[in-house]
Formats: structure tokens, C-alpha cells, sequence
């Protein structure tokens, strides 16, 4: 009760300030209804539930709203923790994230962030002096040292992050970092180019933050953000910084927003309109200008009728089709739901809000293009558009990554084609992506095993992952799910490791290791998997001395061999050296199995090369 009546106070006092703020809802107090505050907002529907601000990467951040029911949910997740911060005022704030470790091949930085953005009521005048501040609360962290990278960055236009790649900026960066309570952060800067667009995280610059592979998630919050013009600045502040984001501080420049278009449409119809053409051809431009950009494209009714879902859906394909037919845009490039009389913009109660319900929305998303692709390709495969789905395929293929076309192999959604005879020059091409290996065929068929190896691990959720998936159409949608086995039949992976282990044997035979340099680091990689889920004592002894060697000629990984090694120790029911191997327990914790010597792991640790015990758990 106590923290629910702080909570009120803090929304009522907030509610009498009042001041030249550039940043528009800069306290969060404006925001939809949270169904779930655990739940990550994605992509545009976040702009919808907090007016004003757009989420630049991930599943972060987080709308924390103290007066939130389901809060104790929250707070037994880590999340929005209200036991250990209250918003600084009102009801509201955003919870950030800092991880220092990404798996996912197509980041650009092994550091994760989490960043939100807002477009200011005006770009920021040439050489005028203004003030950016926010209040922070942040979490005690394992990886404390990311907090000296916390700061803004400001740029000419609205930007987005389709990569997840970590921004860069070194200008506006907190000082000093202090834990568990709420303080201010304030600097003074002088644009000297057009500014308009604010973006507040973690950035990357020449001095960190460091990464790791621990993987521990880093949490602060955000609260009260301002940005004004000043005239009388205070001698005691930060000095006053010059400042421009010039496009070439990124190696990976950051692409800029596409504007998107709306089309409407007359009661109960779907035929396009000449203000929608005109739209439409205005977009088709700018969509050229970016080939990679993709978007969704949503269709709308009012509620006069019955046939909601059909109209939208025939509304949607009226705009596919011009655009494809009159400005050569592949339908491949949208993803398409159909939402009728769900979601409406304006009240239906009158004529004026009915016409602006009855409309087909174009926005763009941060999807990558070859997600998309494949989402269209499973919705063609599934409606058994054979021919279609095909093309889309052969589409995918060509810009897809080479270590994610093999993954089509052993997609069980994709049975209707893997049965067609057109499948053999699917894994022609496949096959051909491993053609500039000195051993191609030897690194397919590692790297064919390894896919294997991880059907009874990780493989379901990199299948999963090639296609776009949108939680509101997708949630209750089985179509998209992966499923290699009944869940009975999990049960026999260790019989499948040993059958794996065998065809190993018969793909390097018994005196050899694949090399890096012959196979790729995948490929090596599939083959240490397969080695060591085996619990053969003799097999593992017998190829670890080979894999040493490699290590020795830089042709495999350290880690490998320290795992390998560690691995028979415990399987001889010896202490490990390297501490790399845990075992279950009941309760879903890990526990590590007995030190060779405690005082040294670390000290043979860095003699391989890697990280410390401390610094990897």
C-alpha cells in the first residue's frame, strides 16, 4: 500500500511541472494499456503503446508502470523491479538492458543493447546552447563495467538498427556511475549540423564496453528525460560540447526511416482509389531507393458488415498487386496480416471515423529482408503454391548467409518441397556455398552432422528463427513451429550421439581432425559437438592428442580442447583442470564437478588463452 500511495504522489506531482521540453512524453507517462509488462514490445506496436518513442533494437527496453497489477510477475522475472526502484516521478519508467554477450551470427558487436528514440518537437537550432539531462537508477551488475557507456547519442534523422548492432558514440556518456539510488545526469552541447532525432542506451566507442561470453543481463533505468535551450549556463556544468553526427562515425552506417503510406478505401470496397495511387507511387520511390528495406503491410475495416477479415485481405492484395505490376516491388518484401475491424484508429460511431478505419497501413520494420523472404516462403509452402514457393527459395538462397542456407535442409516445414524433384538443385546450391573450401565435400557433411548433432539441442530455435515471426498473428499459429521428435523421443539422443559419433568415424577416419583452413571453423566445430556428447572414454582419449595438435597449428580451438579434456576426466570419474563442465540438478541449476586444483584453473586457463573462471560463469 505504501509504494502504491508514492506511486500516486509521484504521477500527481509530476503533473504540475511544466517547462520548454523538447522531448515529448519524456517522463513515459503517456502509454497504452501493458498486457503483460514482461512481455517485449516489438517493432511499431511499441511506438502505438508509448506515443512519442520507438524502440531502436531487441526485445528491450521495458515500460515499468508502478501502478501495474501484475507487477509481482515482474519483479520474480527481474524485470521492472519496484522493490528496489520506484519511478523518480509519476507512475512510469523504462527499464534498459545491457548484455555483453550475442550468439546470434548476424549481430554486428558481441555486446547487446537495448535503445529507445524519439524525434524532438524541433531539430535543434546551429550554435545555440542547449541542456540534455535524465535521471538513472542503476542495478548492481556482474558486468558493472558496461555503466561508463551509457549515455545519448542525437542524430539528423529518425534512424533504426535492422542488425542489432551496437551504436557508436564517445560525446554523452554518464559520469559519475553510482548504484541503487536515483540521481541526475546533465550535459551542455552546441549542434553544429541539424539534430533531431534523440537515442538513449549503451554505445560502443575505442574504450569499451568490454564483452565477454557469461551472458549476464545488466539492468538500469531511465526516468525524466529533457532536452531545452538555455541561455545562462551553469559554470559548474560539464563544459559546453560542439557537436554533429556525421554518417561516417559508423563503419556499418545506420539506415534512415522510410516513410511509410495509408490508403483508403470506400464502404465495403477494395478497389484502389487515385489519392491511394498517387500514395502509393510516392512510396514506390523511396522503397527503391533501399532494396533491403521491408515492411508490413495491414488491412482495415470498419465495423459496418460482416466480412471483415476477407475485405482487409482483398484491400491488402489490391495495393500488392499495384505495386507490383505497375513499380516491379516483389510482394516477398511485405509481410501481410489481416486485421478487419480489430485495432481501429478513430471511433466508428461516426462517418468521419469509419473512413479513417478503412484503410491499408504500410510501415516499415527492422526484419531482415531474408526473414521476411522466408516467412513468405512458409506461407506458400503451407497454402501448397509449389511453383511460388520455389521461386521464393531460389530468391532466399541468393541472399541469404552462407551458414544459414544449410538450416533449409532440415526444416520439416519444408516437406512439400524436400519431396518435389526439384529439391536436388536446392542442395546443389547449398552444397555450392562450401565450393572456395580446399575439402567442400568433407565440410558439407561436417557440417550436415553437426546440424544433426543439434536436433536433439539448439536446432529446433535456429529453424525457427530464419523466418519473421510476429507474436500478435503468430502466437497461436502451429504452422510456424519446429518439431523433430515427440517429446517421448528425446529419450533416445544419447542412441543418436553414438550413431553420430560412428558417422564421424566414417567421414575423417580414425587418425585425423579436420583443420579450419580445409573445413571452416563451423564444420570443426560440428565435429568437436558430435566428439564430445559421446560418453566413450576411448574414443574421446583417442582423438584428444589429435586435437591438441591442431590447436598447436591454430587449426582448432582451445576451448575445444579444454572441454574435450575436461569432459574424460569426468566420464573417468576424475577431478576436471579446466572447469568447463557442470552437471544438472533437479531444481535447473548447474552445479560444477571437482576441481583439479582450485588456485591454478585460471592460471591454465590463460596459458590456452582462455577467459578466467570468474569471468565465464
Amino acid at each position: 500500500m505504501r509504494r502504491i500511495f508514492f506511486c500516486i504522489i509521484n504521477f500527481i506531482l509530476l503533473q504540475t511541472v511544466k517547462t520548454q521540453n523538447l522531448v515529448q512524453n519524456g517522463s513515459f507517462e503517456i502509454h497504452g494499456n501493458l498486457d503483460c509488462v514482461t512481455c517485449p514490445i516489438r517493432d511499431d506496436k511499441f511506438s502505438s503503446i508509448l506515443p512519442a518513442w520507438k524502440e531502436i533494437m531487441g526485445d528491450y527496453p521495458l515500460i515499468c508502470d508502478c501502478q501495474y497489477k501484475g507487477d509481482k510477475v515482474a519483479i520474480e522475472k527481474g524485470r521492472c523491479q519496484f522493490n528496489k526502484a520506484m519511478p523518480h516521478h509519476g507512475k512510469s519508467m523504462i527499464e534498459m538492458e545491457y548484455l555483453p554477450y550475442c550468439w546470434a551470427d548476424e549481430f554486428k558487436t558481441r555486446g547487446c543493447a537495448s535503445y529507445i528514440g524519439t524525434s524532438l518537437d524541433k531539430p535543434l537550432e546551429i550554435s545555440k546552447i542547449y541542456e540534455v539531462s535524465f535521471w538513472i537508477y542503476i542495478l548492481p551488475s556482474l558486468d558493472s563495467a558496461y555503466t561508463k557507456n551509457i549515455g545519448f547519442n542525437l542524430y539528423p534523422d529518425i534512424v533504426r538498427n535492422p542488425t542489432g548492432k551496437m551504436l557508436e558514440g564517445s560525446n554523452f556518456l554518464i559520469e559519475p556511475v553510482i548504484y541503487n539510488k536515483w540521481y541526475q545526469v546533465k550535459w551542455l552541447l552546441r549542434p553544429i549540423c541539424n539534430l533531431q532525432f534523440l537515442v538513449l542506451g549503451v554505445f560502443k566507442n575505442k574504450n569499451g564496453p568490454p564483452v565477454n561470453s557469461n551472458g549476464h543481463n545488466s539492468r538500469f533505468y531511465i526516468d525524466d528525460i529533457w532536452l531545452k535551450s538555455v541561455e545562462n549556463t551553469d559554470s559548474n556544468l560539464a563544459p559546453i560540447i560542439p557537436h554533429c553526427r556525421y554518417a561516417q562515425e559508423d563503419n556499418d552506417k545506420l539506415p534512415t526511416e522510410i516513410k511509410g503510406v495509408t490508403c483508403f478505401f470506400e464502404t465495403n470496397d477494395s478497389t484502389l482509389s487515385m489519392e491511394s495511387m498517387d500514395a502509393l507511387d510516392s512510396f514506390a520511390v523511396r522503397a527503391k531507393q533501399t532494396s533491403s528495406a521491408v515492411f508490413t503491410i495491414s488491412g482495415h475495416t470498419d465495423n459496418i458488415g460482416s466480412n471483415h477479415q476477407q475485405l482487409s485481405k482483398a484491400r491488402v492484395k489490391s495495393v500488392l498487386e499495384y505495386l507490383a505490376k505497375k513499380h516491379n516491388i516483389p510482394t516477398f518484401r511485405f509481410i501481410e496480416s489481416y486485421l478487419g475491424d480489430l485495432n481501429p484508429v478513430a471511433s466508428n460511431n461516426t462517418e468521419s471515423g469509419r473512413k479513417r478505419n478503412r484503410n491499408v497501413l504500410i510501415q516499415q520494420t527492422d526484419d531482415e529482408i531474408a526473414d521476411v523472404i522466408y516467412r513468405n516462403l512458409l506461407l506458400n509452402t503451407f497454402a501448397g503454391n509449389k511453383n511460388q514457393a520455389f521461386k521464393i527459395l531460389n530468391i532466399w538462397l541468393n541472399v541469404s548467409t552462407p551458414q544459414k542456407k544449410i538450416y533449409v535442409i532440415f526444416d520439416p516445414r519444408l516437406s512439400l518441397l524436400q519431396s518435389d524433384n526439384r529439391w536436388d538443385g536446392v542442395v546443389k546450391n547449398i552444397k555450392a556455398s562450401y565450393k572456395m573450401l580446399p575439402k567442400p565435400q568433407m565440410a558439407f557433411m561436417l557440417d550436415s552432422l553437426g546440424r544433426e548433432d543439434q536436433k536433439c539441442r539448439t536446432l529446433k530455435t535456429l529453424v525457427e528463427n530464419l523466418n519473421s515471426y510476429w507474436e500478435t498473428m503468430d502466437s497461436i499459429e502451429k504452422r510456424f513451429d519446429v518439431f523433430y521428435f515427440p517429446d517421448t523421443a528425446y529419450t533416445l539422443c544419447t542412441l543418436r550421439d553414438a550413431a553420430h559419433f560412428q558417422s564421424l568415424q566414417t567421414i575423417i577416419g580414425n587418425n585425423y581432425w579436420p583443420k579450419i583452413s580445409e573445413v571452416g571453423k563451423r564444420p570443426v566445430k560440428s565435429a568437436f559437438l558430435v566428439l564430445v556428447h559421446t560418453d566413450d572414454s576411448t574414443k574421446i582419449a583417442h582423438y584428444l592428442p589429435i586435437v591438441k595438435q591442431r590447436c598447436q597449428q591454430g587449426e582448432a580451438e582451445w576451448q575445444h580442447y579444454v572441454m574435450l579434456y575436461d569432459r574424460l576426466q569426468v566420464i573417468r570419474g576424475l577431478p576436471q583442470r579446466y572447469g568447463t563442465q557442470y552437471k544438472p540438478l533437479k531444481n535447473g541449476d548447474l552445479e560444477l564437478f571437482p576441481l583439479e586444483d582450485p588456485d591454478k584453473v585460471d592460471q591454465w586457463r590463460k596459458e590456452l588463452g582462455i577467459e578466467p573462471m570468474k569471468d565465464s560463469n
